[in-house]
């Protein structure tokens, strides 16, 4: 008898994901980012439909790890983690996308106080644009990720000798309904993989490409073709398979 309410069907929920499968080449896997929305049940649902989740937060780990997915499946982004954060993370066994060299060394020193290697992936500030995406998250100075061309060094670097390197966070931004657009971003998110991988310290095991699917919030707006998106990565996977093997 309160307002707001917020009422959610699951059915529809299940559909969406199985429509999303249906369109993506089946190599590629489909994680949910809690950030969209952390109810606990939407989360629990999500996670027996999708193959992993991303987390940005303490309290959206306590609901991943909460949840049916598996700590390999989860991983944690976004810049400012605190210390307590890296340590729940890397005693759980998710892997941190960390954003800089300060946050790989801090949770290397972590891991080596609890005696636990953290499981790592760098995220990349991409050296190019999303067009038309409601939030860029490349192309310039932005407060996600290191920089694409510090990303080799940072790969030789010490540090990495106190983690397990897993791969890359490649993710150029968000709300993008053109999928030509879309396309044109995998491409150079592969190209760009390929070339850091040459500085990787391990083999790449996850490749982490991020969304940018939109949905048409205003009158006018087209829904995005997600299947010519789809075709468009099975193209680019058997490239990506003799460049990096099976990520």
């Amino acid at each position: 008898g309160r307002t707001p309410f917020y009422a959610y069907d699951s059915r529809a929920i299940a559909d969406r994901v199985s429509q999303l499968r249906a369109a993506l080449p089946r190599a590629i896997s489909i994680h949910y980012a809690i950030k969209a929305n952390p109810m606990p049940e939407v989360v629990k649902l999500l996670a027996e439909q999708v193959d992993g989740l991303d987390v940005a937060s303490a309290g959206e780990l306590e609901l991943a790890l909460a949840s049916a997915a598996a700590a390999d499946n989860i991983s944690f982004a976004g810049p400012g983690k605190t210390d307590a954060e890296l340590r729940r993370a890397i005693e759980a066994g998710i892997t941190l996308n960390v954003e800089s060299r300060g946050e790989l060394r801090r949770a290397a020193s972590v891991g080596a106080a609890i005696g636990i290697e953290p499981r790592v992936a760098i995220r990349v500030n991409p050296d190019f644009a999303l067009k038309s995406s409601g939030m860029q998250m490349g192309g310039g100075p932005k407060a996600f990720g290191v920089d694409a061309e510090a990303v080799p060094d940072l790969l030789r670097g010490p540090e990495m000798t106190d983690v397990h390197f897993r791969g890359l966070h490649i993710y150029g931004g968000s709300q993008n309904l053109q999928a030509e657009h879309l396309i044109a971003a995998y491409r150079a998110t592969f190209e760009l993989a390929y070339r850091l991988a040459e500085d990787a310290p391990s083999a790449i095991e996850t490749l982490n490409i991020g969304g940018g699917f939109g949905i048409p919030y205003f009158p006018g707006e087209l829904p995005l073709d997600i299947r010519r998106v789809g075709d468009a990565l099975a193209d680019q996977l058997p490239r990506c398979r003799e460049r990096l093997g099976p990520v």
